[in-house]
């Protein structure tokens, strides 16, 4: 079985506990506005274009058989929906500012490159995690994946945005000894007009996963969106409630700003990011409630 895959990372140290490899897994099921890997949101494959390779020369329009790429003052830019990714673009760029991202890979594949670093994950309590996009969206090879690391001994982690349905949470719970999970809001409407879709199976697979393994809630902390004291107040009581034991709170940053460019795609939020300090300054006004509440910048 193929999955289709956007990056592999080894010798990660932020995506779980020890040293990891982190398999990132292509397509995502919420199309939040502050992503900051929109390369992850499609299930296909999309071209990216290094914009500071870019001389403007003009081969890659002249190329294109379907006319998805155009350009106007600010630079060139691709039609996704148009583009039928046969590379013509990709191979004709005397700079290298084109590329293809996203690639199918077997689970044997996967499972292959991710047991080369067995002894790092075994000195340092690390292993895989897989990551997206949301890796949920692409079920059967997450679980062929998982089953086939838990057979060769490797420690699994998922970072997981938990929008999918709760028997697809209950297979896949067993096969993780490590779960980070988005809780973004606890409030349904505002989850929808940020995220694009409701939070119900969220909070349902945030219950899920609390109750059977070991996780690490996560919130990213957005402007306009949750970054105020009642909703973060709101975060950590439903934290509280579900039994859960830490809660990571992400602040704001706009190191992905630029992928936006490099994909011809809008982005749609400001450029001031939030600092740890300001963060912490809200936190430090919650009842806590005997939760660990950490402030990563990340």
């Amino acid at each position: 079985m193929t999955g289709h895959l956007f990056n592999i990372q080894r010798f990660s140290l932020d995506d779980g506990p020890g040293i990891r490899t982190v398999v990132f897994l292509k397509g995502c099921n919420q199309v939040c506005l502050w992503c900051h890997n929109p390369e992850s949101l499609l299930p296909k494959p999309q071209v990216l274009r290094k914009d500071s390779l870019c001389t403007r020369c003009g081969r890659c329009e002249e190329v294109c058989p379907e006319g998805a790429i155009s350009h106007d003052a600010d630079g060139y830019r691709t039609d996704h929906k148009k583009c039928v990714r046969c590379g013509h673009c990709i191979d004709l760029c005397p700079n290298d500012a084109l590329m293809l991202v996203g690639y199918d890979r077997s689970v044997e594949e996967v499972v292959k490159l991710v047991c080369k670093d067995r002894d790092f994950y075994q000195r340092s309590g690390g292993g895989v995690t897989f990551s997206g996009g949301e890796p949920a969206m692409q079920g059967e090879f997450l679980l062929q994946c998982l089953e086939a690391c838990r057979e060769n001994g490797i420690q699994t982690a998922i970072e997981t945005n938990g929008n999918y349905p709760l028997k697809l949470t209950a297979r896949l719970s067993p096969l993780l000894d490590y779960v980070m999970v988005d809780l973004k809001h606890t409030d349904d409407e505002k989850h929808r007009r940020f995220t694009g879709v409701t939070n119900q199976q969220t909070l349902a697979s945030i219950q899920y996963y609390l109750t059977h393994n070991v996780t690490d809630l996560r919130v990213p902390v957005i402007p306009t969106f949750n970054d105020t004291a009642s909703e973060l107040q709101d975060i950590l009581n439903f934290a509280w409630e579900n039994g859960a034991q830490k809660v990571t709170l992400l602040p704001y940053h706009t190191f992905g700003i630029s992928k936006y460019t490099n994909l011809s795609m809008p982005y749609q939020l400001g450029n001031e990011p939030l600092s740890v300090a300001s963060v912490q300054k809200i936190v430090d006004q919650l009842d806590k409630k005997g939760l660990i509440v950490e402030v990563n910048e990340r």
